[in-house]
Order: C-alpha cells, then sequence, then structure tokens
C-alpha cells in the first residue's frame, strides 16, 4: 500500500480531534434491524455446529425491557439480539447453571460482496451479569458465566461461524477474514483483540494496537471506555430471575475500560490491503492483510461465550446491534492526526522502508 493510503487512513481514524468527511460515499447496505423478517436476509452460522440450540438471534428484537436506550440515531428500540450458550437453550432458558459449551454464533447479510473498499458502521451494547456480591459488575473473576465476548468481521465469505473463546477459534470456528473482538465485562488478560485470518490474535507486540495493550486496565481502553452501570431496572430482573444471590448481579458498575453496558459506535475500514477498526470514532487497531487472502467481501457480527460454564441470569447475558450502513468508499479526513495515529501509521511506514 502506498504511503499517503496508510496516513488518509491514520487521518480518517485520529483521535478526539478528528471531523470526517464522506461527501462521496453512498450506501450499499443498511439494517435497523427492526423487523423479525430481517433474519430472511441473513446469514446464521453456528459453532460448535453440533450446539445450535445454544446458540441465539432474534431481528426485531425490543432491548427496552431492559433500560436499554434506543441507540444514537434510533427513534425505537428494537434491534438484533445475539446469546451464545444459553443455559437450557436459547428456546426454554433455565437458571440452574446447567453444563454447557464454549460456544457462539456470527451473522452476515446474505450474498454480499462489498469489494475492496468499504466501511461499516453500526451500533453495539454488550450485557452481561456479574458475580453475586458486593462488587456485582466489577468482579469478573467470578461473574456466574456472564463472559461473552463480541466479534466484528470484515473480509468474510459470511457463511462461515467467526467464533472464538476467550483467546482462540471454538470447534468448528472459521476465521475466514480479519477478526475484531472485544469482552464486554474485562478483567482478564486480553480484551481486545484482532484476529489475522487466524485462530490466534495478534500479540501487543505486533505494534497494530495503539493501546500497547490488549487489556482493559491499559490508560488508552480506559480514557475511551471508563466506567457505566447497568440499567436501574436490571437489578429488578436479576432478583426476580434469581432471588437467591447474596447481592445482585447488576449492582456496581463496569471495569474502567470495559465496553459493556454503553452504545458505542463501532466502524470498520477495509482500505485495499488495510483493515482497520474504531469504537466512538477512537482509533482501535489495524492490520496490513497484504499478505492474506481474505474469505470474501463480506462483515459479520457475532458473540461467543468464553467458558463452557452457563449464566445463572439467562436473560441479561447478551450483545444488541442497531443501525447497521455499508459505504463503498472510505473517509477523507478533515482535521489534525492526533498523535497516536500518527505513531501507529508511522511504525508501518518504517518497517516497509525496512523492507
Amino acid at each position: 500500500m502506498r504511503k499517503r493510503n496508510l496516513w488518509a487512513l491514520g487521518a480518517a481514524f485520529a483521535l478526539n480531534a478528528a471531523v470526517v468527511s464522506v461527501a462521496s460515499a453512498s450506501i450499499t447496505y443498511q439494517d435497523d434491524f427492526n423487523s423479525a423478517g430481517d433474519s430472511a436476509n441473513w446469514n446464521l452460522n453456528v459453532a460448535p455446529s453440533a450446539n445450535a440450540s445454544l446458540q441465539s438471534a432474534e431481528f426485531g428484537y425490543d432491548y427496552s425491557v431492559y433500560g436499554i436506550p434506543p441507540a444514537p440515531g434510533s427513534a425505537d428500540t428494537l434491534g438484533l439480539r445475539l446469546r451464545a450458550n444459553v443455559p437450557g437453550g436459547a428456546a426454554t432458558p433455565v437458571n440452574t447453571r446447567p453444563a454447557g459449551v464454549t460456544s457462539g454464533l456470527s451473522v452476515s447479510p446474505t450474498g454480499q460482496n462489498f469489494g475492496a473498499n468499504y466501511q461499516a458502521n453500526f451500533y453495539a451494547w454488550s450485557n452481561f451479569n456479574g458475580a453475586a456480591n458486593a462488587q456485582g459488575l466489577a468482579d469478573n473473576a467470578n461473574s456466574e458465566g456472564g463472559t461473552n465476548n463480541i466479534m466484528f468481521g470484515i473480509g468474510t465469505s459470511g457463511t462461515v461461524p467467526m467464533v472464538v473463546g476467550n483467546t482462540t477459534l471454538v470447534t468448528n470456528g472459521v476465521m475466514d477474514g480479519i477478526g475484531f473482538a472485544a469482552t464486554g465485562y474485562g478483567g482478564i488478560t486480553n480484551d481486545y483483540w484482532i484476529y489475522p485470518k487466524s485462530g490466534t490474535f495478534l500479540p501487543v507486540n505486533a505494534n497494530n494496537y495503539p493501546a500497547n495493550s490488549t487489556a482493559n486496565t491499559a490508560a488508552y481502553y480506559q480514557s475511551i471506555f471508563g466506567t457505566h452501570a447497568a440499567p436501574a431496572i436490571q437489578q429488578t430482573l436479576s432478583t426476580a430471575e434469581y432471588g437467591g444471590d447474596a447481592s445482585n448481579t447488576q449492582a456496581g458498575s463496569t471495569q474502567a475500560g470495559a465496553f459493556g453496558f454503553a452504545w458505542h459506535k463501532v466502524t470498520l475500514t477495509k482500505d485495499g490491503n488495510l483493515v482497520s477498526w474504531a469504537v466512538d470514532d477512537n482509533f482501535m487497531g489495524y492490520l496490513d492483510a497484504s499478505a492474506i487472502t481474505l474469505g470474501g467481501g463480506n462483515i459479520a457480527l457475532g458473540v461467543s461465550d468464553a467458558n463452557s460454564t452457563t449464566t445463572r441470569h439467562p436473560s441479561l447475558l447478551f450483545t444488541v446491534f442497531d443501525n447497521l450502513t455499508v459505504t463503498d468508499t472510505v473517509p477523507e479526513p478533515t482535521a489534525a492526526l492526533s498523535l497516536a495515529t500518527i505513531g501507529a501509521v508511522a511504525t508501518v511506514i518504517r518497517r516497509r522502508r525496512a523492507r
């Protein structure tokens, strides 16, 4: 990729101060997930294939019952709800924590190929239950099974399950594109990952993470995500679902730097061979895919459970997506670059010169 394109990508995701113009972009695909009938336009890919009944994709789902406000830009509270490793099965969940399996699903628009240059924007909310003690949402070492990962994929065929467990693909999972993943809850060694068409994520020393870390404890992630509390109604729902908890699982706040309990705008960009992601217009990472043969030109939205244990609060463990738009052009910058983005892009340029 040419040097000027690397700088253009960095500028497009300039942190904090950048204002981006997409005057020439045209929308090639969009879905507000308002109708259950939207499911006919999406491929549902589950892994492991033998555990399909534990996974769920609900289009036109009203997420307001959990106190979640409308996603930015929405006049309603309808979206796509994804659930993984649901105890007892998605059709008849139970709160007794039966044996489960590390598993999940991804969904992709049917038959789409967005080409060599495109950008997907959408909103994501990660909901989970904390532990039944005074720390609540912040105590994720004993989170009663509330350990969902969120996956965003680009350059995929759209016909395979892009599903990861803790740090590797689950049984039957396939990473045929570039995957970007996050935990909603934080508190583990790796909370933000980049998967380069592989079941192994890029290590920090690959210099593809502007935070120079994959853990939510990094100051960079904490400055972006801060802390958040669960909507108040969820404490009532937690008690109703399982009243034997010593403390309410939805009390307290998330760990600083965790993705959960807020609407976040996610941006996935493919600019030739350079693939990147951003959250709330903050640059999160990139990958030079020039040496990778991607599975296709589609996108994927997914969720998985990082552990085989199931949750005691199946209704509170899910991810919601809303207001997806795919455009056929990459934004051009109209404001100054941030130092963090300059550093990330300059690293790529130095590497290319060294070759």
